[in-house]
């Protein structure tokens, strides 16, 4: 996840474990059970703690899926989610997909942009690293919601992850200009 690209301790989650309770989980059902309880906190305190960054109006859930491997996925989600461009047009409800391609060619991982489709809600916008007809008015629309799902398919693997990330609007500007420390 990432509001803006820099750590902060104000964004942080921190779980410890030191053994000293002594309790064990044991059987699989137990430990399974803990797991996903765990992960479902895990995603829901992130979703907060996006949602709650300076000036934001828009949550993105990204999704980069098809690469060949979680190395690369991270590469290419951050580039995207921490691209100005990305981000400014995501404020607008702007489906610029060419902001959202660029950022994962300058990622520094290695992609080929022929094998590259990324999608906007439903719609499928850049196809092969190229133009794919969509319904511009409905994209717009569906980013202008509070919530939204962009997927890039880099088409090199089966490797997927989910980024949280938002956009950046000129509130968040004026609340991080406006103050000193």
């Amino acid at each position: 996840m990432s509001v803006d690209g820099d750590t902060s301790t104000n964004d942080t989650v921190l779980l410890l474990a030191s053994g000293q309770s002594g309790v064990r989980l044991k059987s699989l059902g137990v430990a399974k059970a803990f797991t996903n309880a765990l992960r479902e906190v895990c995603q829901s305190l992130a979703e907060q703690i996006v949602s709650d960054g300076e000036g934001v109006k828009h949550v993105i859930r990204l999704f980069v899926e098809q690469a060949k491997n979680r190395k690369q996925a991270l590469k290419v989600a951050r580039a995207v989610a921490h691209s100005a461009l990305v981000k400014t047009a995501w404020a607008g409800g702007d489906p610029n997909w060419g902001r959202i391609l660029a950022a994962a060619g300058y990622s520094g991982a290695a992609i080929n942009p022929k094998r590259v489709n990324i999608f906007i809600g439903d719609q499928q916008v850049c196809k092969a690293g190229q133009a794919h007809a969509f319904d511009g008015a409905e994209a717009h629309y569906y980013l202008s919601q509070p919530q939204c799902e962009v997927r890039v398919q880099l088409g090199q693997g089966r490797v997927q992850i989910r980024f949280l990330t938002t956009d950046l609007t000129s509130e968040y500007v004026h609340i991080n200009a406006d103050y000193s420390t």
